[in-house]
């Protein structure tokens, strides 16, 4: 309900009242006794403006109006209608929506006008231009709407006379942008002679006259397309009630339909065959399935028909960059569009940054960014089409599908590190299918380097699969040279790193390294010795890894690579920080975070400053490892870098659990949980189940503290990462104990204890004979537990633990149960 020239209001029902004057009945609302209100018979497009008098509302007039009935619910867009109220609200006179077909344009435009019916007291009219071509037609289609007629002479100023001969009124000009050269000669005229009326026009490009106020549409907000779906689907097939596969494979079904509500109800109507499991399958059929069956023949019967529309108001060269631009895959920057169009088979071709902003103003483009655009996935698909069919455009054809691939593919290939990882690592779409289309053409120096240019996304964010799919695509290349097998080696056995295949990973990194070396390519040379050695360190073959990793920084040095020894200085830290060499570690942190900040490279940045967290961490300066961790989640947020994303959360869930906030730690470690799985990472899975086990035991939660350990040893067991293997059987070892498993606890513990002096972890060895202490305590053997805890506090003495540390609390804890002497 509206009142004239407000705001919606809140109003209550008096029921079915029948006014003096009318014959049917209506709904009468209470508003105020000032206020003015409408009212509309049930099952009646009539809109009724009363006023009261003494005990009676009286009509006064019926709202004119021209408006279609509405003959389903609206659902969505409570933004963009308010945002329409606005713009008229601040003065402006002629709003624009603007959108590509099938964003339910004139479905909102029609809404707004019956919802707001109220504030135009000289109506509200809908005029439909979809039929006309010239200015006769718009006069035609806006006096038909107008319900005008017209005579022999000056029908434009004769319809402006009408339009303020009404008043405050309301006026929907549909389907526009095939007549827009003609804005001026109609709209301008009508703005000009008739000052109370306000215009809502309907189009798929910017009208570009003084007055417009443009209010571009968005595709439909998730929830609301799934909301849109349902309701529609409901309407086709009576007691429609999918269950949760179902349910879930509508919102990826309404993702692929970008949020288009034409797509979506084109959609929706096939459930009465197809189940929405069934249609996520089938949208690679896309434009097949999106048909009407319903006996529609209007042009949005079907999802091609209204893209046919919009492609045929298009001129030769304009076609021809937006089929050229469909070979992008999840947007592009200006500078990528500038080195893929290819425009000069075209007569008066534009420049590339104008073909862009052209094909955004025709709703074909949308910008997602400051400096991005993207192409809604249904318009990408027809374009691509378009772009392998010859006879669409000059030049177009299989020929120019090929052509522009190959464009694509050696504009990314080319690509350096920084610029791959840039604007939170949006290329990988483009850097994945560029690495792939350059494999299927045998381009084997385009496939390496966009393999190695998306290995630097994938690294970040995940997931590593894709990266191992990807470099074998390029193994598997026929003809490679020495340097792209060394990369494709690299970043097949990086991945498989990750992912805990640690054996197949070993022979990759030697097999790429003997092929480096061959080639004399001294920076793959280095990735491999540091990539080599890491695997090392994790197989507890420290001096081995210590080696290959300073061989490695050697080279960085020598060819003067500041990112590439930022990277092995960063090895040689972690190595030296899990032998418990602190100022080592230390030492090398703060190196390569010097060259990182002179790079500008907030990835390098966020990680070293977790480690240095660690450092902190470890020697108990509390305060200091949460001030370095927050800084390091800030930039591995800012950057997308989802790996130390995950590792920070870690931390910052332990440093939460030494300070006795459980929940906090808890909340932190199945973030980083998520994370890890969601990227593939097992290593930090593996790292995040057992520190849940670590909260869920302080809390007494003995029984699913051993599940979280046992699953985090299953992980390390299948990483062969021997370090970890020893820290989780330690922390099991203790669980059983505490269960009275005392074998086991034992066979655990004696595990653990061997492992982490073969790796030298003394920290965690000092862990892990606390836990001896114990289990022996529990056992009965208090000599044998005195002993454990004597070694333990040795360890600590010699590590300088402070207080505050996981290790001094921890043996704090153990001498409290025991009884042992003095602490260290």
């Amino acid at each position: 309900l509206r009142t004239l020239g407000a705001t919606p209001l809140r109003v209550h029902s008096h029921g079915h009242w029948r006014l003096k004057g009318l014959h049917e009945p209506v709904e009468l609302f209470e508003v105020g006794d000032d206020d003015a209100p409408f009212v509309a018979p049930p099952d009646s497009d009539k809109v009724y403006r009363v006023v009261k008098h003494g005990e009676l509302w009286l009509p006064v007039r019926e709202v004119a109006h021209s408006l279609p009935a509405e003959r389903d619910a609206f659902v969505g867009r409570q933004a963009s209608l308010q945002d329409l109220a606005r713009r008229f609200e601040q003065g402006a006179r002629l709003v624009t929506l603007l959108g590509t077909g099938g964003t339910g344009k004139t479905r909102l435009a029609q809404h707004f006008g019956w919802h707001w019916l109220g504030d135009f007291p000289g109506g509200v009219w809908f005029c439909d231009l979809a039929s006309a071509r010239g200015l006769d037609g718009i006069v035609q289609a806006v006096a038909q709407g107008l319900d005008l007629r017209l005579g022999a002479d000056a029908p434009v100023a004769q319809i402006g006379h009408a339009l303020a001969g009404r008043g405050p009124c309301l006026v929907i000009v549909d389907n526009f942008e095939q007549v827009s050269r003609h804005a001026e000669a109609s709209l301008g005229h009508w703005l000009d002679r008739a000052p109370q009326a306000r215009f809502i026009v309907t189009t798929r490009e910017v009208l570009g006259i003084p007055g417009e106020a443009v209010l571009a549409l968005a595709p439909l907000a998730a929830a609301d397309a799934a909301e849109l779906f349902m309701r529609r689907a409901t309407a086709a097939q009576h007691g429609f009630d999918p269950g949760a596969e179902d349910r879930a494979a509508i919102e990826s079904l309404v993702l692929l339909l970008d949020g288009l509500p034409l797509a979506i109800e084109l959609a929706a109507a096939r459930v009465r065959v197809l189940s929405p499991r069934a249609l996520l399958q089938r949208m690679d059929q896309r434009f097949r399935l999106l048909t009407s069956g319903g006996g529609r023949r209007d042009r949005q019967a079907t999802l091609r028909a209204t893209l046919d529309w919009s492609w045929d108001l298009l001129g030769p060269a304009v076609k021809a960059a937006l089929a050229q631009l469909s070979v992008f895959e999840g947007g592009f920057t200006l500078a990528a569009a500038e080195q893929v169009l290819d425009l000069s088979a075209c007569d008066d071709a534009p420049w590339p940054p104008d073909a862009v902003q052209l094909l955004l103003e025709k709703s074909l483009l949308r910008q997602v960014g400051d400096q991005r655009f993207d192409l809604l996935l249904s318009v990408r698909d027809y374009a691509g089409e378009r772009l392998g069919e010859a006879g669409g455009f000059p030049g177009a054809g299989p020929a120019a599908r090929t052509a522009a691939h190959v464009r694509h593919w050696q504009y990314f290939a080319a690509l350096d590190e920084h610029a791959a990882q840039a604007d939170l690592v949006a290329e990988i779409g483009n850097l994945d299918v560029a690495c792939r289309r350059a494999a299927a053409h045998a381009d084997a120096p385009a496939a390496a380097g966009a393999l190695a240019r998306a290995w630097a996304v994938l690294t970040l964010r995940g997931p590593f699969t894709a990266a191992l799919e990807l470099a074998r695509s390029v193994r598997a290349m026929t003809v490679l040279t020495g340097a792209e097998r060394a990369t494709a080696d690299w970043v097949a056995g990086c991945a498989l790193q990750a992912l805990g295949r640690g054996a197949e990973a070993d022979g990759l990194f030697e097999s790429g390294l003997a092929a480096a070396r061959e080639s004399r390519q001294l920076r793959s040379e280095a990735l491999l010795l540091c990539a080599l050695g890491e695997q090392h360190a994790f197989n507890g073959r420290v001096d081995q890894a210590r080696v290959e990793i300073s061989r490695g920084l050697e080279i960085a040095q020598a060819i003067g690579n500041p990112l590439l020894q930022c990277k092995l200085l960063n090895a040689l830290g972690a190595l030296a920080s899990d032998v418990g060499h602190g100022d080592e570690a230390r030492a090398h942190y703060e190196s390569a975070l010097r060259l990182a900040r002179a790079l500008d490279d907030e990835h390098w940045q966020g990680g070293l400053l977790g480690n240095l967290g660690i450092l902190h961490l470890g020697a108990g300066r509390l305060d200091q490892a949460r001030e370095f961790f927050d800084q390091a989640l800030a930039l591995a947020q800012r950057a997308g870098d989802r790996r130390w994303e995950g590792n920070t959360r870690c931390n910052l869930g332990l440093l939460d659990h030494l300070q006795g906030e459980p929940e906090a730690a808890r909340a932190q470690f199945e973030a980083a949980r998520q994370v890890a799985r969601q990227i593939g990472h097992l290593r930090l899975e593996c790292t995040a189940l057992c520190n849940l086990g670590l909260v869920a035991a302080a809390q007494g939660a003995i029984g699913p503290a051993t599940a979280c350990q046992e699953q985090a040893l299953h992980l390390a067991l299948e990483l062969a990462d021997r370090r970890l293997e020893g820290q989780v059987r330690g922390y099991r070892g203790l669980l059983f104990a505490r269960q009275r498993r005392i074998d086991e606890a034992r066979a655990d513990l004696a595990s653990a204890e061997s492992l982490l002096r073969e790796v030298d972890d003394r920290a965690s060895l000092g862990l892990v004979l606390c836990s001896v202490a114990e289990t022996e305590h529990l056992a009965g053997r208090p000599l044998a537990a005195a002993a454990a805890l004597g070694r333990a506090q040795t360890l600590a003495r010699e590590l300088d633990a402070a207080a505050t540390s996981e290790l001094h609390q921890t043996l704090a804890r153990t001498e409290a149960i025991v009884g042992s002497s003095a602490r260290p």
